[in-house]
C-alpha cells in the first residue's frame, strides 16, 4: 500500500526572483503537503516584511537563521522530508554544504537543487559553459548521496517576461556568451552559428510546470 504521509517542505531562496514564484505555487497547493517552511535570513525579514507576513498568514513557517551556521540549518531541517532550493546564481555552490548537512538529518529524503533553466548536461558543449560549472558540482555531490532522491527541474531558459537581470530579453554583463537580446539598444548576442532555434518560458509557465512535476 502506498504511503499517505505528506511531504514536509523547506524552501531556501523562497523570496527571490524565481523562488517567490515557486513558493507561491507550493502555498496554493498547501493541502497536498504537511508542513511548508522557508529558511531565510534576518536581513530578508527586515527588507521584505510584507512578503514574510503574507507567507505567515498562509500558514507557512518562517525559520530565520544564517545559512552559514551549521546549527541553524540542521535545526531547520528537523522533520523536513523535502528540500526545495531556489538560491540565486551567486550562491549556487552553497548547496554543496546544504547537501552535506542534509545527510545529518534522517528525515530528509528528497532534494530539488536550484536549476530552473537550461539542461547543463545537455551535451558536451553545454557542460563546458562557464555559468554551469557550480551547478555541475551540485549535481555531482547529489549523485554521491545514495539515500537522497533528487529532481532536476529543467524548463528552458530564458524567461521571456523577465527584465535585464539574467533573462533572455537582456544581455548578462558578466556572461554575454550565453546570448540574449537588448531590445532597447537593438543589440543581440547569438550563440553557436546563429541559426539554432530557441524556446522561451514565462514565469507563469514555470509555475504550472513546476507544480505539475512535483
Amino acid at each position: 500500500m502506498a504511503s499517505t504521509t505528506k511531504e514536509n517542505i523547506l524552501i531556501f531562496g523562497a523570496t527571490g526572483y524565481i523562488g517567490w514564484y515557486i513558493t507561491d505555487q507550493i502555498v496554493k497547493a498547501k493541502t497536498s503537503f504537511g508542513r511548508i517552511a522557508i529558511f531565510t535570513s534576518p536581513g530578508t525579514v527586515e527588507k521584505k516584511p510584507d512578503l514574510i507576513s503574507q507567507l505567515q498568514e498562509n500558514g507557512v513557517e518562517v525559520i530565520v537563521g544564517s545559512a552559514g551556521e551549521e546549527a541553524d540549518v540542521v535545526n531547520a531541517l528537523d522533520g523536513i522530508t523535502t528540500i526545495v532550493s531556489a538560491v540565486g546564481q551567486a550562491v549556487i555552490a552553497d548547496q554543496l554544504k546544504l547537501i552535506k548537512l542534509a545527510e545529518k538529518v534522517p528525515s530528509v529524503k528528497r532534494f530539488f537543487p536550484s536549476e530552473y533553466g537550461t539542461d547543463i548536461e545537455y551535451n558536451e558543449t553545454s557542460a563546458k559553459e562557464p555559468p554551469h560549472q557550480q551547478k555541475l558540482k551540485v549535481r555531482a555531490a547529489l549523485k554521491e548521496v545514495s539515500y537522497l532522491d533528487h529532481t532536476y527541474v529543467v524548463l528552458g531558459k530564458p524567461y521571456a517576461d523577465g527584465a535585464s537581470n539574467g533573462t533572455f530579453f537582456g544581455i548578462v554583463p558578466f556572461a554575454p556568451e550565453i546570448g540574449g537580446f537588448n531590445v532597447k539598444e537593438k543589440k543581440a548576442v547569438l550563440t553557436g552559428d546563429g541559426t539554432g532555434k530557441i524556446s522561451l518560458t514565462t514565469l507563469a509557465d514555470y509555475d504550472s510546470k513546476y507544480r505539475n512535476s512535483h
